[in-house]
């Protein structure tokens, strides 16, 4: 048996809340089990103490095989604009020596490419066409392809959009709670870097080199043996409670230990919160592992400011409504296409 890599004793230390922070958020998630996918995922239920709740779906990444003067032109008309590109076009080892553009976009985009409708409990696979390779390939341009949306973590900018709309809607803003589940590799060690960046540290020596924990022995500690965790359904979920003043719900980057090669200052991890919630409780969020969408329940007037907002794309869903694979009953997949 393989021992796990040991924590670092100079490695950052998160300060761990007590549970029972987070016991109110448990009962309602067990609670509204009984009412629904939604009010299972975030705390709605039993009695009900928020008036609405928003979906926010999560940004869809885009990429272009063949990026010329005619596909941007074909493109804009899409509203696509690159972020980044790669360029294999003097590539002597790539089978296509093409140029490629990478982006994000929306799921009401990709929706119009495929003639489908985005509505409360629409699914990613349905909504996009997915064939049986996982791939969505575009209807109106042979050469776009559309990613499927990232599960468990919003990514920037529009965390920070929606952080700062949550943020309005507090009498608490500098005074939050985040929950992290603990079951991402990269918090435990374990994992690897690989790659040029490794030999120009190594001087060369090695091609690999294994990453240690994240955090130090007192996290990693908790991490491996469960303790101090908020536990949701009896071990069905569990979360690291940390306090935040705003900052990492802002920008949730996580400083982590790095292996001694590299300066200190590379190690960062990107990962929104799983839950967040202010002191005062004015809204609630919840970012399930396996869903490629963040909830957030609150007042009418903040969920009326996040499905409104120009950075996010959102939708009211309800406390029973399903966002399980297959749920869906609008744009007709057949679960064995």
């Amino acid at each position: 048996m393989q021992r796990r890599p040991r924590p670092r004793p100079e490695a950052p230390e998160l300060r761990l809340l007590d549970p029972a922070e987070g016991a109110w958020v448990a009962g309602m998630l067990e609670a509204g089990a009984r009412i629904g996918h939604v009010a299972s995922t975030v705390p709605v239920g039993e009695p009900a103490p928020y008036e609405a709740i928003a979906r926010i779906l999560h940004p869809v990444p885009w990429h272009h095989r063949d990026w010329t003067d005619a596909a941007a032109g074909r493109l804009r008309g899409l509203g696509l604009v690159p972020e980044d590109y790669a360029d294999f076009r003097d590539e002597p080892s790539s089978e296509v020596r093409t140029l490629n553009a990478y982006g994000t976009t929306t799921w009401r985009q990709v929706a119009a490419d495929h003639g489908t409708e985005v509505h409360a409990g629409a699914q990613w696979a349905d909504l996009a066409r997915v064939d049986g390779d996982g791939s969505s390939f575009s209807r109106l341009d042979p050469g776009l392809e559309y990613d499927a949306p990232s599960v468990g973590t919003l990514g920037q900018p529009a965390m920070g959009f929606l952080a700062e709309v949550l943020l309005r809607h507090t009498g608490t803003p500098r005074d939050l709670v985040l929950g992290l589940w603990p079951g991402f590799g990269w918090m435990d060690g374990g994992g690897a870097l690989f790659g040029p960046a490794v030999e120009d540290a190594t001087g060369g020596r090695h091609s690999s080199l294994s990453l240690p924990p994240a955090f130090g022995p007192r996290t990693t500690r908790a991490l491996r043996r469960g303790t101090g965790l908020l536990d949701v359904g009896g071990g069905y979920r569990e979360y690291l409670l940390v306090p935040d003043d705003g900052t990492r719900l802002r920008r949730p980057e996580w400083t982590r230990a790095v292996h001694p090669a590299f300066p200190a200052g590379d190690g960062a991890e990107y990962q929104s919160p799983q839950l967040a919630w202010p002191r005062d409780r004015a809204w609630a969020l919840a970012s399930e592992i396996d869903l490629d969408s963040t909830l957030v329940a609150g007042s009418a007037a903040l969920v009326r400011a996040i499905c409104t907002h120009p950075g996010l794309e959102a939708v009211v869903v309800r406390p029973d409504t399903d966002l399980t694979a297959f749920a869906g009953t609008v744009n007709h997949r057949d679960p064995a296409g």
